[in-house]
């Protein structure tokens, strides 16, 4: 009853409703992810929102809330991205598991929240750069922004890249090396393509 309360067309309610359900903690995870699919978009958005505050176990509620960046609606998935962002580091192992699902939507969202999580960088640097030769070129494009995010700490990783045998890899490495823009990211980028073009 209080999953459909979410749905509430008054405020009042839909408030009430969620810290009730936060209140009850992981007794109502259950009924939330039932909530995930509920007809009424409000109730599978707040039933997210929701989740996303009761944080624990992350291992169901993780899992749930990867599968709210499939949603039909638009904005839900977009909610879902940044849900699964505040999630923070006990999210990463799931959305590194997610950067492998079939629907490109959630490997493209997947990868956009673990660049806006940033840590720990052990885990999610070799995910990242593994994905950046992803058969879909917006999942790469956002993979190439996610490293952008995490900055001069990928910086190392992309370079190692940027050495690779396969050709795709290394132009999405080097995309992502001019777009950090440090002196070592184009000093990497200039000396690689001097090796390959003398290498031909």
């Amino acid at each position: 009853m209080l999953v459909i309360q979410l749905g509430a067309t008054d405020a009042a309610r839909r408030v009430e409703a969620s810290k009730a359900l936060v209140a009850i903690g992981a007794e109502a995870i259950d009924a939330l992810i039932v909530g995930l699919t509920d007809a009424n978009p409000q109730v599978r958005e707040m039933s997210a929102w929701v989740l996303s505050e009761i944080k624990e176990p992350a291992a169901r509620v993780v899992p749930a809330l990867i599968t709210v960046l499939t949603d039909p609606d638009e904005n839900i998935r977009v909610a879902g991205s940044v849900i699964l962002q505040s999630q923070g580091e006990p999210a990463v192992p799931y959305l590194i598991d997610a950067l492998s699902a079939e629907s490109s939507e959630i490997r493209l969202n997947a990868a956009y929240a673990l660049g806006e999580i940033g840590a720990p960088l052990d885990t999610i640097l070799p995910a990242l750069i593994r994905t950046l030769t992803d058969r879909e070129w917006n999942v790469r494009r956002l993979v190439v922004r996610a490293l952008v995010t995490i900055g001069t700490p990928a910086v190392d990783s992309l370079i190692q890249a940027l050495h690779s045998e396969d050709p795709d890899l290394r132009r999405m490495a080097e995309r992502a090396l001019n777009d950090i823009g440090t002196p070592k990211a184009r000093q990497a980028v200039a000396d690689a393509r001097r090796k390959f073009s003398a290498d031909r």
